[in-house]
């Protein structure tokens, strides 16, 4: 995912690679709170869920330079993470280290993985399933066994009802985030009036206001991130074999494309946070080949 931060300056962001061996570690001694059963797809509820990893997530957070508050949670914040989560994890079915890494990114112990194209079509194509550095090859789909699909047809039609799925939430969380944004202007307007607020309190509530416009930036991103990955699958099924399927996939994808630029033009933040946090420019939706 191409980074929502602008001032790296004050909010830094740490090297991919520097981070490698951290992330193989937490996914072992972790590895038993994983579990995928809970409401809008997250791992079952309990205490690493809604204590130790938000905890740890703010200390990890803090220390690269994110933004970070130890406030309480609105139950429109709680919300706008829940449905984050949808867009900031991969497929079911995807690399598990891939997934574990992305999990330990929502709750903030690791920085957002670095996009990579080929993920969701290495996932419905059945390999190689090596990790997010692993280009696409069908040789080696075929040598180590990944064809586990009856005909691309039903690749097609993967991809279409995925996109169709995604297109579904996008409604529901600009909803819940336009709600969070005109709490955080009604916040950060209120700062200057409010008697007796104390630094530290008046710091908490502009690092909310921040950590609010970081996920909806991260969110926006990855709707980039994975129309970009609906495209790649589409392109090289259509080079791999066209099929009439490609027609509605293809449809269904500009569509997505053309609601996410919408949404993203419809995106203000809160002034105090537009210098640390970028968004990702309107996506502008075409057709899967063009000539010229």
């Amino acid at each position: 995912m191409a980074s929502p931060f602008a001032g790296r300056d004050k909010f830094r962001v740490f090297n991919h690679g520097t981070i490698s061996f951290f992330a193989g570690a937490m996914c072992l001694a972790l590895s038993g709170c994983y579990s995928a059963t809970g409401d809008f797809g997250r791992p079952q509820q309990g205490v690493w869920e809604n204590s130790i990893l938000p905890t740890m997530g703010i200390l990890a957070a803090t220390a690269r330079g994110e933004p970070a508050s130890w406030y309480a949670l609105t139950e429109d914040e709680k919300e706008l993470r829940a449905r984050a989560w949808n867009f900031l994890m991969p497929e079911t079915d995807a690399p598990v280290l891939t997934r574990m890494e992305d999990h330990f990114a929502y709750h903030r112990l690791l920085p957002p993985r670095e996009s990579d194209i080929t993920l969701f079509h290495r996932t419905i194509m059945g390999g190689p399933q090596l990790g997010a550095g692993v280009g696409y090859s069908p040789t080696l789909r075929v040598l180590t066994g990944g064809q586990n699909f009856t005909s691309l047809t039903s690749r097609y039609n993967r991809v279409r009802d995925v996109i169709t799925a995604d297109h579904a939430l996008v409604p529901h969380f600009k909803l819940i985030s336009a709600q969070v944004v005109q709490a955080d202007h009604v916040r950060a307007r209120s700062l200057g009036h409010v008697a007796n607020l104390t630094e530290v309190q008046h710091e908490q509530a502009i690092r909310r206001i921040c950590e609010n416009a970081l996920i909806i930036a991260r969110v926006h991103w990855a709707y980039h991130d994975r129309a970009g990955q609906y495209r790649y699958s589409l392109e090289h099924l259509l080079v791999e074999g066209p099929e009439r399927e490609a027609i509605p996939a293809e449809r269904a994808l500009m569509a997505f494309e053309a609601d996410i630029s919408r949404f993203r033009k419809d995106t203000v933040l809160p002034p105090v946070c537009t210098a640390p946090v970028a968004l990702p420019e309107p996506l502008v939706p075409r057709p899967l080949v063009r000539k010229g």
